[in-house]
């Protein structure tokens, strides 16, 4: 029991950090000082343990306060994480009975709580016998006013395709510079309509060739913003907010000049570390976009944006309990002054990439909008885009298929 138990512990405390101290998934799991120390497949466990989780607690908690005579008070939060965890088991994992209930007791217990294992065990058990009456309801794992957003910008058909996607494992996107069918063929995998290879494997380290191919995991959706550009060969680009890299590779294989910027001294040394493994040079500077003072410099500028990441939650499921409605305005205001900024420092005639790994249209076709007197939005003719072309001229791309949802509009400086 020691040994099942020390991995649920760390799920448990993971758990805790993400919805109680706002941490990401990969932090909180940082956090967990013992986790290095595990085997393999305690950690493969604890992590889809935590991530089934997060991506179906609407499901979840609807099932428990069905069994629950009353709520749990803050001071039992702990215990709420226990009994998230093992419906996550009963409900989806198809964990036995007797393993879910016996190790939410004993943690219970761990985690002094001793006065409450009745009530787990009643919990639990009531939860299992009514399992057969559960019916799958994937909208609800979405926050409400993301659902309403959605709907109203999507259509409630759109939605649900959506909530059941996000719902898996992403796959596993890599961006090739070159031969993508020869690395498709070696890696058993799919070239995507974006040049992209998707693999049917988890840990990209296990590719053959992957780690002195000059390849690098991307996934397919976000490799687009960077082919948008009609030519940057022999041209001097800013890529605007570049950490962890992946956009600026792709330029610097197109034949970019690139000036990397990020306002993070720590995200930029990461950017360095993927450019050397990569062995591409690129000006990296450490700097805020809202400080920078070159006008009319480079020829071409990218700017992905920081944003509320809707876009990712098949990844990143926790975002769904980090943001709220008013985080969206917040956001969009801080995109347009930093779109403001790359239209200043692109050449008139020079071309500028916005795009956002968000599904929220204020972070969008908006955002654009308010730089109109300066650019003009150009449609791109690429027949791999038509099915993401929106009436605005820019590229939606919904989280479908293995891609993130994504934006992206490629514009003229007039």
């Amino acid at each position: 029991m020691a040994e099942t138990l020390k991995p649920r512990q760390s799920a448990v405390r993971i758990l805790s950090r993400v919805l109680n101290d706002g941490k990401t998934v990969d932090a909180a799991v940082n956090a967990e000082k013992d986790f290095d120390d595990y085997a393999d497949s305690n950690r493969q466990f604890v992590r889809l343990l935590v991530l089934t989780t997060l991506r179906r607690m609407g499901e979840i908690d609807l099932a428990l306060n069905a069994v629950l005579k009353k709520p749990l008070t803050k001071k039992q939060q702990t215990v709420h994480q226990i009994l998230r965890l093992g419906a996550a088991q009963a409900l989806f994992l198809k964990t036995p009975a007797y393993a879910v209930v016996n190790t939410s007791v004993a943690l219970a217990k761990k985690f002094h709580f001793d006065g409450l294992t009745g009530l787990v065990n009643a919990v639990l058990r009531n939860l299992f016998r009514q399992l057969p009456k559960i019916q799958e309801n994937p909208e609800a794992n979405l926050p409400l006013w993301l659902k309403k957003s959605w709907e109203k910008e999507y259509g409630s058909n759109q939605v649900g395709e959506m909530a059941q996607a996000i719902l898996n494992p992403p796959p596993l996107d890599i961006s090739v510079p070159k031969d993508a069918d020869m690395w498709a063929k070696r890696w058993q995998g799919t070239v995507l309509p974006t040049g992209s290879v998707r693999v049917n494997v988890s840990d990209p380290i296990a590719l053959d060739g992957f780690t002195n191919g000059g390849c690098w995991v991307q996934n397919a959706a976000a490799s687009i913003p960077a082919q948008l550009f009609t030519n940057v060969q022999g041209k001097r680009v800013a890529d605007l907010c570049a950490a962890p890299g992946g956009k600026t590779a792709q330029l610097i294989h197109r034949g970019a000049q690139v000036v990397a910027f990020d306002v993070s001294e720590k995200r930029a040394e990461k950017l360095k570390e993927n450019l050397q493994r990569l062995n591409l040079m690129a000006t990296i500077q450490v700097a805020d976009i809202l400080d920078l003072t070159e006008t009319e410099t480079f020829d071409a500028v990218l700017l992905d944006a920081p944003c509320s990441a809707t876009g990712t939650l098949a990844r990143h499921p926790e975002i769904k309990y980090h943001r709220k409605l008013e985080d969206i305005g917040r956001l969009a205001e801080l995109q347009k002054q930093l779109l403001e900024k790359a239209v200043q420092a692109v050449k008139t005639g020079g071309e500028i990439v916005f795009s956002t790994c968000s599904l929220q249209p204020e972070e969008g076709d908006e955002v654009v909008q308010s730089v109109l007197d300066s650019v003009e939005v150009i449609k791109p003719t690429d027949e791999r885009w038509k099915s993401f072309l929106t009436p605005f001229g820019s590229l939606r791309i919904l989280p479908l298929n293995g891609y993130d949802g994504f934006y992206a509009c490629l514009m003229r400086k007039k």
